[in-house]
């Protein structure tokens, strides 16, 4: 059996002493340029592989950090998930990349899996809101939250204002001679769905206009069939702020089994902003969230905490609500 390379097997290989090799290995020291790359031709050269397991056991990191999404089908939360990983690799860092499918369950089961796995931190973006998770809240270990919050968890938090960015959907709708504009997005235990309709409330009473709410269970397959006899029984819609794309897609099935002609019948905005939004025959009126910014703010976050050896408390948590984008399409505008 051929024998397993080892740091001091890099070293000698290089000519130059373990400690060299390992600071150039861990990036703790600065080491010039021409020994750096000295040292890593050594170790493409002989196959050398950290241990990461090792490393960890000696305090040292595993340089990897657990990112669970809630679900990975979502244009929005690839995005995110292409940022974080492009800012981790340039860091050193490495990905492990969970989709809990909006399953409280599957999410427990991969938080356990990467604290087993001696992950230095987590990235999450959880699945409802009101939930606990006791291992978490037991192991300590550096977390931010992204997009959604779960009011047990105190951590740092990236996303949007979905408050103001809905309320902005509902005002930009009336200016356009809208009068009775509906609400559709999933269950009210996701964090962002349930500050959407807030903010979509607050446009809506504050203009004297009446409210029509639709929430869909993620548990329903084809909901189309949902949001369809909705808009059929509520014949006084004649616009809607979807809560995502997904819920979009559904409206302008709903549209068309009812032979309602967008803008003209059914306006529509809508959270989150894939590319196939500009290639429909309406192109839709969209809420576009800054992915690529959420994604390295985030990463910067957890870098943070795990260099300064913190998990909750030490330094003062950051709460970030960053800007979104309303980008005027057709199917928004009565008058095109």
């Amino acid at each position: 059996m051929k024998k397993k390379v080892t740091i001091k097997d890099v070293a000698v290989h290089c000519g130059y002493s373990v400690t060299t090799v390992s600071h150039v290995i861990n990036k703790t020291r600065f080491v010039g340029e021409t020994t750096r790359r000295k040292v890593l031709k050594a170790i493409e050269e002989l196959g050398y592989k950290p241990n990461i397991i090792a490393r960890s056991l000696k305090g040292k990191g595993t340089k990897t950090i657990g990112l669970i999404i809630s679900d990975i089908r979502e244009g929005f939360f690839s995005e995110i998930i292409k940022s974080i990983e492009t800012t981790a690799f340039k860091e050193g860092y490495n990905v492990i990349l969970c989709d809990s499918e909006e399953k409280v369950n599957e999410e427990k089961f991969y938080i356990d899996v990467l604290l087993q796995k001696g992950i230095d931190g987590l990235i999450l973006s959880p699945v409802d809101s009101n939930a606990e998770i006791e291992d978490l809240l037991r192991h300590r270990v550096p977390i931010v939250q992204i997009d959604r919050m779960m009011s047990s968890l105190k951590t740092d938090f990236v996303g949007i204002d979905n408050i103001s960015s809905s309320r902005k959907a509902v005002q930009h709708l009336i200016a356009e001679g809208y009068e009775n504009i509906g609400f559709i997005g999933f269950e009210e235990r996701v964090y962002t769905i349930n500050k959407r309709k807030e903010g979509y409330l607050q446009g809506i009473i504050d203009s004297g206009l009446s409210p029509y709410v639709l929430h869909i269970p993620y548990t329903i397959d084809k909901y189309e069939n949902l949001i369809t006899d909705w808009i059929d029984k509520n014949s006084k819609i004649d616009s809607i702020v979807c809560g995502n794309e997904n819920i979009c897609y559904g409206v302008l099935n709903a549209a068309k089994k009812l032979n309602l002609i967008i803008p003209y019948d059914l306006g529509i905005v809508s959270f989150d902003d894939p590319k196939w939004f500009q290639f429909v025959y309406a192109p839709i009126t969209a809420i576009a969230q800054p992915t690529d910014k959420i994604g390295k703010i985030a990463f910067k976050l957890l870098k943070e905490r795990i260099e300064n050896g913190e998990a909750e408390g030490k330094s003062e948590l950051k709460t970030i609500f960053l800007e979104t984008t309303l980008k005027v399409r057709r199917s928004s505008i009565k008058s095109s």
